[in-house]
């Protein structure tokens, strides 16, 4: 029992554990796309940075080169520093699962184990283990760490030895991680150009009260959009650049009158129960429905909303939020929203006269 524990010592927390943490993070600098972090994750670091008054593409880049920058410094420790391996071993494992429980619990919460299934869990970029696979992995390295026992079967590592190779692993590792640039913006296409209107070319003569013109299309686009939608709430909706990626371009008249706008995921069943309790039918409100372009077309649900106007973001950047989120907007200018599908009573607030 004893040379089990060694050699899990050996070969576990001083090899393939800490391989395991590098393959991660080196999946993170590679793709370095926040919309992969998991919530429990995400939502903190997006917490500090609105505490700190940094929010935006900078702050979420250098968020995750710290993340990364922390996961090979365990690793660095592990492979260098023996008397330490087995504990930041232990550490790192714990604090995955703990992330990937935070993960799983709401997704089981709402798609039993299909949601669970579900998806990746970001920890190895897009194409990556789903977040219940990753957790088997990680509860078997962690199991494996606690019941190691460090022996002479590793080599042994002198303290004044360990630090200087350690401090190597990180300069190592800080290389690539300072090398590797920030995500580019993205060039778009300019949308096509629309004519004027039937009564725009027939009545030229007549006067009627003209709403804002809405803004062109940005030339180029973010890499990613993290909304803050807490913020937007008397606010005009042209003012928000996400909103003008809109393809093919605003609805006429969203700059006028009274407007429901919610953004949506084609696979959201959330976001499909709200279309089709509140706006199923005759509208008597002109709504849009805006699409995020993330999701497989295989999933995708039927639109119950035959009156809205449909229009989706752009694809290219990525879009950082959870849908549904419902919008009132009246002459152009936000005036209500419900972000969270499970606050019945901001859904009736948006909604109500």
């Amino acid at each position: 029992m004893t040379r089990a524990r060694a050699i899990a010592f050996a070969y576990g927390c001083r090899l393939i554990i800490p391989l395991w943490v590098l393959a991660g993070a080196s999946f993170k600098l590679a793709e370095r796309n926040p919309k992969l972090l998991p919530a429990p994750v995400l939502e903190p670091v997006l917490a500090l940075g609105s505490a700190l008054g940094l929010t935006g593409v900078e702050w979420l880049d250098n968020a995750m080169r710290a993340i990364i920058f922390l996961e090979l410094a365990l690793a660095a420790i592990m492979l260098a520093m023996p008397r330490l391996a087995r504990v930041a071993a232990i550490v790192t494992l714990v604090v995955f699962c703990a992330v990937l429980l935070g993960v799983l619990v709401p997704a089981f919460r709402s798609g039993g184990i299909e949601g669970a299934l579900k998806g990746s869990c970001g920890c190895f970029g897009q194409s990556g283990p789903n977040p219940l696979l990753m957790l088997a992995i990680d509860l078997t390295l962690l199991v494996a760490a606690i019941l190691a026992k460090r022996s002479a079967i590793a080599a042994p590592v002198t303290a004044s030895t360990g630090l200087p190779r350690f401090a190597i692993l990180v300069v190592i590792g800080l290389i690539p991680l300072i090398l590797v640039p920030a995500r580019a913006a993205i060039d778009l296409e300019p949308p096509p150009e629309r004519g004027p209107t039937a009564q725009q070319a027939t009545s030229p003569s007549i006067a009627t009260p003209v709403a804002a013109p809405w803004p062109p299309r940005p030339a180029q686009a973010a890499p990613y959009y993290i909304p803050e939608f807490a913020t937007w709430t008397g606010t005009r909706l042209d003012a928000q650049e996400m909103v003008r990626l809109i393809d093919p371009g605003a609805p006429e008249g969203l700059n006028s009158g009274t407007w429901f706008v919610m953004f949506y995921r084609e696979d959201c069943e959330h976001c499909h129960e709200l279309l089709a309790e509140h706006f199923s039918g005759t509208l008597a409100t002109p709504t849009l429905t805006i699409a995020i372009p993330d999701t497989d077309p295989a999933a995708s649900l039927e639109m119950p909303c035959g009156e809205c106007q449909q229009r989706r973001l752009v694809k290219g950047p990525e879009y950082v939020l959870t849908t549904p989120v419902l919008m009132r907007v009246e002459d152009g200018v936000i005036t209500r929203m419900a972000a969270d599908h499970e606050d019945r009573d901001s859904i009736a607030r948006c909604l109500a006269p």
